[in-house]
């Protein structure tokens, strides 16, 4: 996996920390939008539980346990990117943004968190999640 930065988040000011992540897969952007827009390949890498309607003003809920973000589906540009904003209950949103490029033999991913409002915070753990990701792409069963 390739990082474009190792600090847990990048800052576009004191207040509103944003997170990018970048990380290289050996596989089509058609894979990996799969990955990105199917609840049950979501299930794989980003947490046990996602109800998702991928289409622009869809909703889009993510639960692991006691964590619980819901949110709506911003942007569908296939194979290209992907986006939407998220919250816990009580707090700020964020917006998260995943772009796809097509490389000789795979794709690179892009995913930018941006905060949303003063008590919004983007989540460290796209270091983790895109790992996953990228495994849960490369080691897809094929029927």
């Amino acid at each position: 996996m390739k990082l474009r930065s190792e600090e847990p988040a990048k800052q576009t000011d004191e207040k509103a920390p944003w997170v990018e992540r970048e990380t290289l897969i050996e596989a089509s952007p058609g894979e990996v939008w799969e990955a990105l827009t199917d609840e049950d390949r979501l299930e794989e890498w980003l947490a046990p539980e996602v109800e998702l309607d991928p289409t622009e003003g869809g909703e889009i809920s993510v639960r692991d346990g006691d964590d619980e973000r819901h949110g709506t589906v911003e942007t569908v540009e296939e194979q290209e990117r992907f986006a939407f904003t998220w919250s816990r209950p009580g707090e700020g949103e964020s917006f998260v943004e995943f772009t796809i490029e097509a490389l000789p033999g795979g794709s690179r991913v892009t995913v930018v968190e941006t905060p949303i409002g003063p008590s919004a915070m983007a989540i460290g753990a796209w270091g983790s999640l895109l790992p996953r990701l990228q495994r849960s792409v490369c080691f897809t069963l094929v029927a």
